[in-house]
């Protein structure tokens, strides 16, 4: 019985070696490079394959001896970092590769010894036109406080020193993602400005100038498209010329209030991205303040993961940056909030056509600990009049985390009133599987409608008062999130 099973996974393998170089190709590029070098060294037919991919990832995780090893450890990552140099070596080697590397995705640790031998090797692989791209990270997301300054300012070091040392590198590359660096600000700004001139999406986590310090970007020959702040700790970031910039992301801030302004030229600016739970030392801000001068965005997602809003009431000041605004969403609304407040930003949006909106009820999460470092929950104090005579271009409505209170369909009510041109209304249930026992203690009337008879009422509920748009209901797993 044991042979006929090793005859069938050998006839197996030998069924999936028969295909065709292309196709097999097309396997090698779903896994990582440790198991495209193990084929190789175990195939005779798959051998030659590793030099043929035009796309390479080339991971440190991927040599680290799981489940034990640790990229926050010193020594697994120096054990890891020397058999990602042998695979970069044996990868590069120019007799072997005939293909060239449209794009190189390598994630490393710049501060390690290792990264110069790497650094050598993927500069003169560039030299020789064998890769046209790159997408470079160093470092690894860590508990924002976890890492010392001493270590930050070591691995700014690092960075400053790598692309400054490999000019070929530098000019290639295309995306850069940095975790747990603080840099002086003339080296940050050059690394944008001058050193990247080819760099399309800057990702920085944990990353400053020194802590509760301002950055000037002023970078008018940048190409940069997509800048992303995370768990930064600077006072304030002040975007004067970025020309090409057409996505900004800041989430979780350190300083006391959101570290971004728009003082200049950012024309193309068009997704703008804001996530954060605040702490209690930590104020709300005005989003006009913000997006003063842009008046290009069309698409704005705010997301309060569950907590405190932290805007500040305004009406008529958020007209002009959103005249063009076509869609709004509004995530992580905690459920004891309600909706009505969101109608003041729909108001401000004359083009708007697609709102979604999305409720907190995530209990799993819970924990004391959150209580303790988060600001205590409020909503934002706006006062709402309705919309009045005022006619919404809206055509689809979507709130995640629907349920059947009179309260939802009061919104939902709000809004198709004035949304003659309302096509579907998506209500999706906020499932869990974390969250499922204590969901069960909900009472009736406040769940998502599951069953088709529940749904049924829900819908001629609203078909009694208000628009005949389409009305859709499907689940939401949430748990991932």
């Amino acid at each position: 019985m044991e042979l006929n099973n090793e005859n069938s996974l050998k006839a197996e393998e030998d069924t999936i070696s028969r295909l065709i170089d292309d196709v097999l190709l097309i396997i090698l590029g779903k896994v990582n490079l440790k198991t495209t070098m193990r084929a190789s060294v175990l195939s005779t037919r798959w051998k030659h394959l590793p030099w043929l991919l035009t796309q390479l990832s080339m991971d440190i995780s991927d040599f680290l001896h799981k489940p034990y090893d640790d990229l926050t450890v010193d020594f697994h990552i120096d054990k890891a970092m020397s058999s990602l140099t042998e695979a970069v070596r044996n990868m590069l080697v120019p007799t072997r590769r005939k293909i060239i590397v449209t794009r190189l995705c390598i994630f490393l640790f710049l501060a390690n010894s290792y990264s110069r031998e790497i650094g050598f090797l993927v500069n003169e692989a560039i030299e020789n036109g064998m890769i046209k791209d790159i997408e470079l990270t160093s470092g690894v997301e860590r508990i924002p406080g976890d890492v010392s300054t001493k270590e930050m300012v070591k691995h700014a070091s690092g960075v400053n020193s790598f692309l400054g040392s490999y000019p070929n590198i530098s000019c290639c590359l295309t995306r850069l993602l940095l975790y747990n660096a603080t840099f002086g600000e003339s080296d940050l700004h050059n690394l944008i400005a001058n050193i990247c001139t080819e760099l399309r999406y800057l990702y920085l986590y944990q990353c400053d100038t020194g802590f509760d310090s301002v950055f000037k970007i002023d970078a008018p020959n940048s190409k940069l498209n997509r800048l992303e702040f995370a768990h930064c700790s600077f006072a304030r970031v002040e975007l004067y010329c970025l020309p090409k910039l057409e996505q900004l992301i800041c989430g979780c801030w350190l300083s006391e209030c959101l570290p971004l302004t728009l003082w200049g030229h950012v024309p193309c600016l068009k997704e703008v991205e804001i996530y954060s739970a605040l702490s209690p030392f930590q104020e709300q801000f005005k989003l006009s303040e913000l997006l003063c001068g842009t008046t290009c965005i069309n698409t704005l997602s705010l997301d309060f993961l569950g907590y405190k809003i932290w805007l500040q009431p305004e009406n008529y000041q958020l007209s002009s940056p959103f005249c063009n605004l076509t869609k709004l969403c509004l995530y992580d609304i905690f459920v004891g909030f309600g909706l009505l407040w969101t109608i003041a930003l729909l108001e401000a949006a004359p083009s708007l056509e697609i709102l979604e909106v999305e409720v907190y009820d995530h209990r799993c999460d819970e924990e004391e600990e959150m209580k303790q470092v988060c600001a205590e929950r409020t909503n934002a104090a706006w006062e709402v009049s309705g919309f009045g005579h005022k006619l919404l271009l809206l055509t689809q409505l979507e709130i995640i985390g629907f349920n059947a209170s009179e309260e939802h369909l009061s919104f939902i009510g709000a809004v198709m009133e004035s949304a003659p041109n309302l096509q579907v209304v998506v209500l999706k249930d906020k499932y869990c599987k974390d969250c499922r026992a204590i969901s069960s203690t909900t009472p009736a009337e406040c769940r998502f409608p599951k069953e088709e008879d529940e749904q049924r009422v829900v819908v001629s509920n609203i078909r009694n008062r208000f628009s005949h748009a389409k009305i859709n209901f499907c689940d939401y797993d949430c748990s991932s999130d």
